[in-house]
C-alpha cells in the first residue's frame, strides 16, 4: 500500500487519469452507451445481414426488418433447420443467415413471438 502511495505522490497525473476514466465511464454508463439495443430498435432492423442458400451456397443481402418479417409471415412455428425462401432455390426454404448462431437466436426469438399470438 505505501508503494502506491509513493509512486501516487511522486507521479500525481496517474491518479488524475484514473479518476477522470471513472468519471468518463460513470456518465457513459448512465446514457446507455453500453446497453445492448432492443430487438425491434429502428437501428438493428435496418441493420443488413447476409442471407445463404443451404442448398447452393449463394448468398444475397436484406435488411433484418425485412428478413424477420418473411420469418413472421411464415404460418406456425419456424422450423431452424429451414429459413426463408431462396431466390437460388426455386422458393424453398432454404434460405438462413450466414451467423449460425445468429440464426437460432433470431428463429427463437420469432417463434416466441408467434408463441404470444398463437
Amino acid at each position: 500500500m505505501n508503494a502506491i502511495r509513493t509512486f501516487l505522490e511522486k507521479n500525481p497525473w496517474v491518479g488524475w487519469i484514473v479518476a477522470l476514466s471513472a468519471i468518463g465511464f460513470a456518465i457513459a454508463m448512465s446514457f446507455g452507451v453500453f446497453k445492448e439495443q432492443p430487438r425491434d430498435s429502428m437501428e438493428l432492423l435496418s441493420q443488413h445481414v447476409t442471407i445463404q442458400c443451404t442448398e447452393t451456397g449463394e448468398t444475397w443481402s436484406m435488411t433484418r426488418g425485412e428478413f424477420e418479417r418473411l420469418l413472421m409471415m411464415q404460418p406456425g412455428q419456424i422450423d431452424p433447420n429451414a429459413g426463408i425462401p431462396s431466390q437460388f432455390a426455386e422458393g424453398r426454404l432454404t434460405g438462413v443467415l450466414v451467423n449460425d448462431t445468429e440464426w437460432r437466436e433470431t428463429v427463437a426469438h420469432i417463434n416466441k413471438m408467434k408463441n404470444k399470438y398463437d
